[in-house]
């Protein structure tokens, strides 16, 4: 697909965090509970399948190997649309907190992404929290699929650039 942009992805990512608002409690704190977290989690990355996916097998996540795909794909997609707003860094530091069950709690990331002119970096962490909740749900390595995420995420952005850069 030799039109599909960042933008696109970004607003991909957008209607999923759209479903997840939709679903999620309207305030950021408490943080769900984990079962709440991985149903959160399914609902936004069902949303992105139906955007992404072509077939209606692909839209409902069924198996490990499809969520590692949607899931995968959702967190890239989510630090894309946090661009200007909030780091790939800072999202998964916010999303570990929100996931966190230490004691006592610290929410040093998610201040980080809760300031006003980060918004809704916040609910883009929460996304991500519970993405990944859904991931180890799945049987997926949510750590993993994190970091390549975040990766994945830098490297559509840097080719972008360079792109805009070369009037390409």
């Amino acid at each position: 697909m030799d039109d599909l942009t960042n933008a696109v992805r970004e607003e991909w990512a957008a209607e999923a965090l759209t479903a997840y608002n939709a679903a999620a409690p309207a305030g950021l704190l408490p943080f769900p509970e984990q079962p709440e977290r991985v149903r959160l989690g399914i609902i936004a990355a069902e949303a992105l399948a139906r955007v992404t996916r072509t077939t209606a097998s692909g839209h409902t996540l069924t198996d490990r190997d499809v969520a590692d795909a949607v899931i995968g794909d959702l967190l890239c997609y989510a630090v894309l649309l946090a661009e200007g707003r909030a780091t790939g860094d800072q999202l998964t530091r916010a999303a570990a907190e929100m996931r966190s069950t230490d004691y006592p709690v610290t929410l040093t990331a998610v201040c980080e992404v809760s300031t006003p002119d980060a918004q809704p970096a916040d609910r883009i962490a929460a996304m991500m929290a519970a993405a990944l909740d859904a991931a180890e749900h799945f049987g997926c390595d949510a750590v993993a699929m994190l970091d390549h995420a975040v990766a994945c995420a830098e490297k559509m952005q840097a080719e972008e650039a360079a792109e805009e850069e070369n009037g390409a």
